[in-house]
């Protein structure tokens, strides 16, 4: 995983007068927070953390450079949360964990599938059972996406079957289904199987 960085400010004040001028101010309230940086209140460039969110998503590795009072502190870290607006969809809100590159840390990576499944060229009907899975390693070697293997009709992928990346161990269930390709006649059997009387065949009594 390659390092981001990212410039922010320490945040003088709080409170939502505060929150609102940022905010007017292109600027977002946020949190860094560890064992080496405490917990420092901030000021982040909005379009700056939407570009790299973007870019690298929210597994992204951090150099986060904070400025203020005159100095200047340089942490690794990890974006623990994002916070957004409930109807607009904006940030409103972000919280940067410090952590050491030493130091293993646990994180949620994307599963997504390299290409278009065979089975799907085929005319099987691709369903995801996990989207994402969680992983443990040093934040310099966790992968941004794992990406899985082309699947056929009537094959199916568990989070035993992915080859995690050297120094990387993989926390979530193994007998969890990660993704698998059905046939399009399974699915209308068991959309038919499923539909109320008289939206299929009337049943015939014995």
């Amino acid at each position: 995983m390659q390092t981001q960085t990212l410039f922010v400010e320490v945040r003088p004040d709080t409170g939502k007068q505060t929150a609102r001028r940022l905010r007017r101010q292109g600027k977002l309230p946020g949190v860094i927070y560890g064992k080496k940086a405490g917990n420092i209140p901030l000021a982040i460039p909005l379009k700056e953390l939407e570009r790299l969110l973007a870019r690298e998503g929210e597994n992204a590795l951090l150099k986060v450079i904070v400025t203020g009072n005159g100095k200047e502190k340089e942490f690794a870290a990890v974006i623990r949360e994002v916070q957004r607006h409930p109807i607009k969809g904006v940030i409103t809100h972000a919280d940067l964990y410090q952590i050491s590159l030493d130091e293993k840390i646990r994180a949620t990576v994307p599963v997504i599938l390299e290409g278009e499944a065979k089975g799907v060229e085929q005319g099987g009907i691709l369903q995801y059972g996990l989207r994402e899975v969680e992983v443990e390693g040093l934040p310099a070697d966790l992968p941004e996406v794992i990406t899985i293997s082309n699947l056929g009709v009537g094959e199916h992928l568990e989070v035993a079957d992915i080859k995690a990346p050297p120094g990387v161990k993989i926390l979530s269930e193994p007998d969890a289904v990660i993704a698998t390709v059905v046939s399009t006649r399974a699915v209308e059997a068991e959309e038919g199987a499923g539909a109320p009387v008289g939206e299929g065949e009337t049943p015939v009594a014995e």
